[in-house]
């Protein structure tokens, strides 16, 4: 029982990162794009 317990605990902070770092990441990757597509001269994205 006590294996479980740590198993089911490992799966809830791995599922916590994950909720928290794919906002994050998702955000970072569109701010690069961004300043990637800036740099070659488009100045309006997704407009």
């Amino acid at each position: 029982m006590v294996d479980l317990t740590r198993e089911m605990i490992a799966y809830a902070i791995i599922g916590a990162i994950m909720i928290v770092a794919a906002p994050t990441g998702m955000a970072y990757l569109k701010r690069r794009r961004r300043d990637k597509l800036r740099r070659r001269g488009i100045k309006t994205y997704g407009h």
